[in-house]
């Protein structure tokens, strides 16, 4: 049974820790290029990690101050010893930051296994079974680490619990499209946020039960304005929650879209499907070959959610999105959209009136 607030559930990071009392061990991603399939094949908890902490004055002496707030964050959290829990971090050369956020942690955290993924910088087949390779340097290397055998069938069993992960977050996702959404923008990704930190069988049993619950819901219906949010790494539900409670609903966003987006073939060469579905995630290739897949992305959502404004969060320290925004407004053309710049620590009430004079304006 869930309790009274269900949602509270998937958000108590705590669970993490009844699995290391049962003896797994917990490796944690710093990005979404990582494939967890191919860390859960290997019988340890993979574990998405998210700074929380809400200042970063002992990070900001490790690391440049231009990184972005998300990986600040990271360190941060991991210098005050938060993830004293986590055995080991496995990072990949998705872009500038994502490499010295591993290179800072592995020095000044000192976990006790660490692997960098090598990512290609295109799709073609060379690159994929490049990629492919990879992965199985990093299964055979993390499964000596945990003494376990690693084996195909292993890796075809958590393909299974991964794609049924995804195809559960996609029927969740479709609850909020509808003219009455049945999920708030807010209380979906709190639910994804949760699945960070839970082993994704476990995850699928619980969502399961919530997608029983919601499909009768009768919706939300006293909104003003459907949004789309897009931004990069972002998972501070407070601004979120700002957002719909001055009478928007976000019916889309693509915050968590490589996260929870796609399906894997689960026959042939599993370890090159794995490579292919990762190198070919429009959310991951925005970072190694450009920005025309993210934009298509967001163009896709807004329709499919038909949504009516786009609100863009703008990471201060990352460069990728930095450019990407005006290259966005510009595509999108008249398309209703609001930027607004975030940093830590993020305060959501100074984005109150720029937030209600756009939701106001617009719904009027």
């Amino acid at each position: 049974m869930f309790p009274d607030n269900i949602y509270s559930y998937f958000l108590t990071k705590d669970k993490i820790l009844n699995y290391k009392s049962f003896g797994k061990a917990i490796i944690g991603t710093l990005c979404d290029s990582v494939p967890e399939e191919v860390i859960h094949s290997t019988g340890a908890v993979p574990l998405r990690m998210l700074g929380l902490s809400k200042t970063t004055e002992n990070a900001d002496v490790k690391m440049p101050s231009w990184l972005c707030y998300y990986s600040r964050r990271i360190l941060e959290d991991g210098l005050r010893g938060h993830f004293r829990y986590v055995d080991g971090v496995i990072g990949a050369c998705s872009d500038d930051t994502k490499m010295r956020l591993y290179s800072l942690y592995k020095f000044h955290v000192k976990p006790t296994f660490s692997h960098i993924l090598q990512l290609p910088l295109d799709e073609d087949e060379k690159s994929i079974l490049f990629f492919r390779d990879e992965l199985a340097i990093l299964a055979r290397k993390l499964a000596s680490f945990l003494r376990s055998d690693w084996s195909m069938d292993k890796l075809e069993g958590s393909l299974k619990i991964y794609n049924r992960f995804r195809s559960l977050c996609q029927e969740l996702n479709e609850l909020r499209v509808g003219d009455s959404p049945k999920i708030s923008g807010v209380d979906y990704m709190k639910t994804i946020l949760g699945s960070t930190s839970m082993l994704k069988e476990d995850f699928n049993v619980n969502v399961q039960k919530l997608l029983e619950n919601l499909k009768d819901a009768e919706g939300i219906k006293d909104y003003k304005l459907r949004v789309h949010v897009s931004g990069p790494e972002f998972y501070d539900v407070e601004l979120l929650e700002l957002i719909e409670s001055l009478g928007a609903v976000i019916v889309s966003d693509d915050l968590s879209t490589s996260y929870v987006k796609g399906h894997i073939d689960e026959h042939g060469d599993l370890l090159r499907n794995v490579a292919k579905h990762y190198l070919n995630c429009p959310s991951l290739a925005f970072f190694r070959i450009g920005a025309k897949d993210k934009i298509q992305l967001i163009k896709d959502e807004v329709e499919r959610s038909r949504a009516e404004a786009l609100i863009i969060l703008r990471d201060k320290g990352c460069e990728n999105y930095g450019w990407l925004c005006p290259l966005i407004t510009e595509e999108l053309g008249d398309f209703p959209a609001l930027v607004l710049d975030i940093d830590t620590p993020i305060f959501p009430e100074q984005y109150k009136t720029r937030i209600e004079a756009f939701i106001e304006t617009l719904s009027d």
